[in-house]
């Protein structure tokens, strides 16, 4: 490997970065940065003036927002970066879902009620469980200015709870530029891993600009 080789670093959005890139349709210019960087198709190497031309920025400003960035550990530089996963959505679902929870149980619906993944339950019960998330979206979406402005509490996620509160069920809400999905996951969720990234990288690739 040559010395230049050696010096190469690749963006690589975390875990974090993709779940906040996602968490509300709210735009910024991390948001919009990192929800680029997911529906990349190749890895994208790191420098100022790649990363100032990504966001759509001056090199000062761009440079600051890279920092903010990897200080909150949205982004990681890599010497070898995981690359996007190849073939259908479809394909790719049926990989990543079932990573997302301790029990192999998880669907993927649309805002519309349309299941387009699932991992671990029938087929009945998954359209079910997606018709009921888009339920879910549809009430955040209504009640969204007390619950995100006025108590400015982030995050778009519902459970169904045990008496000592454990999630049972939960429902992730995440946002694809104009286009708005639910997770959904039985069990202890496993969204801190590299599989969250890829099904947002999916979606991305998929409905970033539609």
């Amino acid at each position: 490997m040559t010395t230049e080789g050696a010096k190469k670093r690749y963006l690589q959005v975390t875990p974090s970065g993709a779940y906040y890139a996602t968490v509300n349709s709210q735009p910024d210019d991390a948001r919009a940065l990192l929800l680029q960087l997911m529906s990349s198709e190749i890895p994208i190497e790191h420098s100022l003036d790649i990363f100032a031309e990504l966001a759509d920025l001056d090199k000062e400003l761009a440079d600051a927002l890279f920092k903010r960035l990897v200080a909150r550990r949205f982004l990681a530089l890599v010497k070898e970066p995981i690359a996007p996963r190849q073939g259908s959505l479809e394909s790719t679902l049926s990989d990543i879902l079932l990573t997302l929870s301790a029990t192999d149980k998880v669907v993927l619906g649309d805002d519309q009620g349309f299941c387009l993944g699932s991992s671990g339950f029938d087929r009945d019960h998954a359209d079910a469980l997606a018709a009921l998330a888009a339920d879910l979206i549809s009430l955040h979406q209504r009640h969204h200015l007390l619950l995100n402005k006025e108590l400015q509490l982030m995050g778009e996620s519902w459970g169904l709870l045990d008496p000592v509160g454990n999630s049972m069920l939960g429902v992730w809400i995440i946002h694809i530029g104009s286009q708005s999905f639910a997770i959904v996951i039985h069990g202890q969720p496993n969204l801190n891993q590299h599989q969250f990234v890829e099904l947002i990288s999916a979606l991305a690739s998929r409905y970033l600009d539609q």
